[in-house]
């Protein structure tokens, strides 16, 4: 008995280990196969790089961090009124940890205030101290008011269903960012969720601004 208890202390963590590696490549293979759905659709395509070997980084204005990952299938296309583009990255953090990241941009130009909606991970990645009792840590120039509106209000829930995303509203459009990578069953309903979102997180980005 006690060789079996010894065994079982020594071998958990690596048993730990490849089941979550295991959960993480089928939900790779699932988010592979839905976007190449989604860029076999008309009006859709992958995206490659360009001539000087340069990938798309529509999401480098949001998340600049996230430049240092690997990029995987991208696709774009119109969804609504909007074009939206997906991405999958990647990095590898040990010889066998990855971390794994889906993108969602949507093109929504347009005069607004910056707004971000940090996750713990995502506020790690730039020192920023992140409450415990809290899913979400709002950012804008007026943060007080902006974090009394987010919480008044359904954004934090609904966010959360959509498997709570990481959000970075800008000038140029609307970018989602989640991690780990969220197990994708319905990708029409993921992204058509994220667009349910972009009038209310326009509207609490205009509201963020400070009064003249």
């Amino acid at each position: 008995m006690g060789w079996i208890i010894f065994f079982a202390v020594i071998l958990a963590p690596s048993l730990i280990g490849l089941a979550f590696a295991v959960r993480a490549a089928r939900r790779v293979g699932r988010a592979e196969r839905a976007m190449r759905a989604l860029a076999a659709r008309p009006g859709w395509q992958r995206v490659e790089r360009d001539e000087d070997g340069a990938r798309w980084a529509g999401y480098a204005v949001h998340f600049p961090w996230l430049l240092r990952a690997q990029d995987g299938t991208t696709v774009s296309g119109p969804l609504g009124e909007h074009r939206v583009t997906v991405a999958r990255f990647v990095e590898n953090l040990t010889s066998r940890t990855d971390a794994h990241w889906l993108v969602v941009v949507f093109d929504v130009p347009g005069s607004r205030p910056h707004l971000r909606l940090e996750r713990g991970w995502s506020a790690a990645e730039l020192g920023l101290t992140f409450p415990v009792d809290a899913p979400y840590l709002p950012m804008s120039e007026d943060r007080a008011g902006t974090t009394e509106r987010f919480y008044a209000s359904e954004l934090p829930e609904r966010l959360v269903r959509l498997a709570g995303p990481a959000v970075s509203v800008t000038k140029d459009g609307v970018c989602f960012v989640h991690h780990p990578l969220p197990r994708v069953v319905d990708m029409d309903r993921l992204l058509e969720g994220l667009a349910g979102m972009l009038p209310d997180l326009l509207a609490l980005a205009g509201d963020g601004a400070p009064d003249a």
